[in-house]
Order: structure tokens, then sequence, then C-alpha cells
């Protein structure tokens, strides 16, 4: 018994220790704009005035892309296109047979398709 305890224990344990969180590296906008929880603008921050090491973002709204941080004691929402988050939050999984493939035929595009390090074409 006490070693099925145990064992629930550790894997309760390794799970909030593996939970991801997510901060806030850098402000991207000037000015940087506080929003409400529902994404209307409240006031606007100007880039220098924001704090220089990172933010532990607190709650996350992924519906309107709003996370919610703390600034100066008060608990305030960001919308995540003035950041740079960490781990980024929509990451998208292109698989490499799907990408479009230039052919010699392509003289109107004079541009270069980059596939990545995961794609080895």
């Amino acid at each position: 018994m006490t070693r099925i305890f145990i064992v629930l224990l550790v894997a309760l344990y390794s799970q909030a220790v593996l939970a991801e969180t997510h901060v806030i590296k850098a402000f991207l906008a000037d000015p940087v704009e506080v929003v409400d929880e529902q994404g209307k603008l409240q006031r606007e921050i100007a880039r220098k005035d924001t704090p220089k090491q990172p933010i532990a973002v607190l709650q996350l709204n992924k519906a309107l892309d709003l996370v919610q941080v703390e600034l100066a004691g008060q608990k305030i929402w960001l919308d995540v296109g003035d950041l740079r988050i960490e781990p980024p939050l929509n990451v998208m999984e292109l698989p490499c047979q799907q990408m479009p493939q230039s052919l010699a035929s392509d003289t109107h595009n004079k541009s270069t398709l980059g596939y990545g390090a995961g794609c080895s074409q």
C-alpha cells in the first residue's frame, strides 16, 4: 500500500514540475497595449517603462490571444502580438511531404523557399 502511495505521489509531483510555464522574454511593440479580459484597450505603456527581466504569465486566453501578467502589483492583460513568449504559444508543424516544391519551370518566382533543419529536401 505504501509503495502505491509513493508511486502516485511521485507521478502527481512530476506532472506539476513538467507543467509548461510561459514567460514573457521581451516586449516588441512600442507602446504596449494594456487590455481588459475581453481585449478592449484600457491604456498604453511605453516600452521603455516595461520590465527588462522575464515576467511569468499567470493566465492564457487562447481564444482572444491574451495573457495575464502582474506589473507593478497589478494584474493586467496583454496582447500576445506585442510580446515574445517562451515557449511559443502558437507553433505550427508542417510535414515536409506536403510542402510545395519549386520546379525548373517556375521562372516567375525569384524567391527561395527554405524548409528548415527538420526537412532534408
